[in-house]
């Protein structure tokens, strides 16, 4: 596998990741089902890491919005 098509499938698995996380969400929003303490833990783990990556993209893509 190319290394362009190694970072599409790992955008691809990280997408996955936040859908399934956000499905859990709404289970507990709209149905009040238990989030356990494993998809909390990634939940935040995986919202650092995207703010980070967003923060990242800001100060090279738009350096005046960061």
């Amino acid at each position: 596998m190319s290394l362009e098509g190694q970072r599409l499938s790992a955008k691809h698995q990280r997408m996955v990741v936040l859908d399934a996380l956000r499905r859990k969400r709404n289970l507990n929003d709209y149905l009040g089902a238990d989030l356990d303490e494993e998809s909390t833990q990634a939940c935040v783990a995986e919202a650092i890491r995207l703010r980070d990556d967003v923060t990242a993209w800001l100060k090279t893509t738009h350096p005046e919005l960061a």
